[in-house]
């Protein structure tokens, strides 16, 4: 009895483990290329050349009042500080792409760095991403509703 039971219990481990259910999802495409306004394009641009160029008074004043009055000239001096650190120093950028989250744009962009070892003996570069967040304000004027390096 023990023994038929044994079998019994196998039988349907073995019948259980290979009739699983096959799901099948389905996903919507992605959309090759976001369409956004060349103002919020050279906008995001302008951001990263005075970011670049060490210009703090020439990147607050891209940013909204809302968020020029959190992030000062004070906060830049920090912040690329503290990337220049990190990565090196900012020489160059180009354009990825925009994700789609309407009404908004979030833009990405690669940034390349170049430090020295250690020693000062050999020059490398690095390439690190940067997203800004842009939109339009009522329609007519581009502005950035966030940015950062991922």
């Amino acid at each position: 009895m023990e023994r038929k039971f044994f079998i019994l219990l196998v039988s349907a481990f073995l019948v259980s483990s290979f009739c699983g259910c096959t799901v099948v999802y389905e996903y919507a495409p992605a959309r090759e290329e976001v369409k956004i306004a060349p103002a919020e394009q050279e906008l995001a641009r302008k951001l990263l050349q005075a970011f670049i160029e060490n210009d703090a008074a020439g990147f607050v004043k891209l940013l909204p009042e809302s968020m020029s009055s959190k992030f000062t000239e004070e906060a830049f001096a920090e912040t690329r500080k503290a990337v220049i650190e990190s990565v090196g120093e900012p020489m160059g950028y180009s354009y990825l792409t925009t994700l789609e989250l309407a009404p908004l744009h979030p833009q990405i962009w690669k940034v390349r760095f170049r430090r020295s070892n250690v020693n000062n003996s050999k020059e490398f570069t690095s390439e690190v991403l940067f997203k800004v967040v842009t939109g339009m304000a009522n329609g007519q004027e581009a502005v950035v509703t966030a940015f950062h390096f991922l």
